[in-house]
């Protein structure tokens, strides 16, 4: 379970209309982080992730609170797909063989698989990366984490032009295998298709 008791965000103004974060994600559920406001997710993304501290308040995993000595331990346990994809990669391919993955093997031929199942021409696998389009890239490498196989998977600001009713039961089935999936979307069927949601806006 990822949780966040009574948090106020680092490096971020922090008005009186936003109140304390307090949220979990259990084992086995879809939640999403609904709202406009970048600035805020950017930093409640990278306090998840062990980045930057919270100002008050904590975090945990599995019970465990993550601060300054255990994030890099508990950062493994974390798949995350960005919504920033500018990469140095000539083919999306090339994240294969990068840094971003590193637990299981993942193969083109399985890549290709998965292209399938969403309906997507695999051929696009060999095209250049700076050619492709921003949410075919980012739904690439949501597949890519989902391989990854880590316990949890964060995916930082959804393009919206990746269908909700595709992607959610994807990752519903990814989810039902012991793993807990954190999506950032401002689109309302993400949030309705989502077991539970926190709403970061502050003009809400």
């Amino acid at each position: 379970m990822l949780e966040i008791k009574n948090g106020i965000l680092n490096g971020v103004e922090y008005p009186a209309t936003l109140a304390d974060i307090n949220f979990s994600v259990d084992e086995g559920e879809l939640f999403c982080i609904y709202g406009t406001q970048d600035d805020y997710i950017t930093a409640l993304i990278r306090s998840m992730l062990g980045l930057q501290p919270l100002k008050s308040g904590f975090i945990t995993v599995d019970g465990d609170v993550v601060d300054t000595s255990s994030a890099a331990y508990f950062r493994n346990m974390f798949s995350y797909v960005p919504h920033d994809l500018d990469m140095p990669w000539d083919k999306i391919t090339d994240v294969l063989s990068s840094p971003f993955e590193k637990k299981n093997k993942i193969t083109k031929k399985m890549l290709k698989t998965e292209l399938d199942s969403f309906g997507i021409d695999a051929t696009l696998l060999d095209a250049e990366y700076s050619k492709l389009q921003k949410h075919i890239a980012q739904l690439i490498l949501i597949i890519v984490a989902v391989l990854s196989d880590r316990p949890y998977l964060i995916i930082d600001k959804l393009y919206s032009e990746i269908p909700a009713n595709l992607l959610v039961p994807y990752l519903r089935d990814y989810a039902a295998e012991k793993h807990s999936v954190v999506i950032v979307s401002d689109d309302e069927d993400v949030k309705r298709m989502c077991d539970k949601s926190l709403i970061l806006d502050i003009n809400v």
